[in-house]
């Protein structure tokens, strides 16, 4: 018996757990230590893998069991039941990491600024993997953080995922306890299908991009330690390492000013007062 039949109540849970946990983690900004960069904090290394894991085996697993334009690769029975089980508990991992980090986003908003796209997005991608073919006759401006191709496909990847959450949980309410039209059942395999065979592609370039090609790898094990060397950081995100720079030294500045006060106080003579009390010789009634 398949899992999903056994246990369809994880589906809800996954995504609960996830805002709930959310809600009592505490961020880490990064900041500057040395020759290295604290570029992403543990959750986000746990939200990234969560999502990472339960997106490849759901696309692996979905696939072998055959899309709406794809044939399926093993028939019903004892091995269809395995894949099936594989898709339900990479769909469980898949959606705490996404709600994990929906509630992460929502407690620090300010975090989802530095994945958006701005109005440079365009050139500074094509400036970007011009020069990486080795096309010299353009300039890098210094990048941010993540680059602008990385945000554009941010975008791309959240819409997706929106779309597979939407369209898996209806699925799930249609075979556990809802009854739901055929027309609308058929139009959400197929935007399940479509939005699995794009989050693919994304997959596939981010990791030739993130894991494969030998520029990212000095950058990729930060998502596994959370530190990147300096000198990566100057050379490809110049824009981001100012930012923490600056922010680092005013840190610096404020802390000795609180040294400097800290010790003016300890210096200061400490003052005497005499007790309060009758003049001499005076006698209480």
């Amino acid at each position: 018996m398949p899992w999903f039949d056994q246990a369809p109540w994880l589906v809800a849970l996954a995504p609960f757990l996830g805002l709930f946990l959310s809600a009592f983690t505490k961020r880490k900004d990064p900041f500057l230590a040395g020759d290295r960069v604290y570029r992403h904090d543990a959750p986000a290394r746990i939200s990234h893998w969560a999502h990472a894991v339960g997106t490849t085996v759901c696309l692996v697993s979905g696939i072998v069991l055959g899309l709406r334009f794809t044939p399926a690769f093993v028939d019903d029975g004892p091995a269809a039941v395995l894949w099936q089980n594989a898709h339900f508990v990479a769909a469980v991992v898949f959606l705490f990491g996404t709600f994990y980090y929906l509630g992460n986003t929502i407690v620090s908003h300010w975090r989802l600024r530095e994945h958006l796209p701005t109005k440079n997005v365009v050139s500074y991608t094509i400036r970007h993997y011009s020069l990486l073919i080795g096309i010299k006759k353009f300039t890098m401006p210094p990048e941010d953080k993540y680059f602008e191709s990385e945000k554009a496909a941010y975008v791309m990847a959240v819409v997706t995922a929106v779309l597979l959450v939407v369209s898996g949980l209806f699925k799930a309410a249609a075979h556990v306890f809802l009854a739901l039209p055929d027309g609308l059942m058929n139009v959400m395999f197929w935007i399940h299908d479509i939005a699995a065979a794009l989050m693919l592609v994304f997959l596939v370039a981010h990791v030739f991009f993130a894991v494969i090609a030998p520029f990212s790898w000095k950058t990729f094990p930060s998502m596994f330690t959370g530190w990147m060397p300096l000198g990566e950081a100057e050379k490809e995100h110049r824009g981001w390492l100012e930012r923490l720079q600056a922010e680092h030294d005013e840190r610096g500045e404020d802390e000795r000013t609180l040294e400097g006060a800290a010790k003016t106080a300890a210096d200061e003579p400490t003052r005497i007062v005499a007790p309060a009390g009758g003049a001499p010789g005076a006698q209480g009634r």
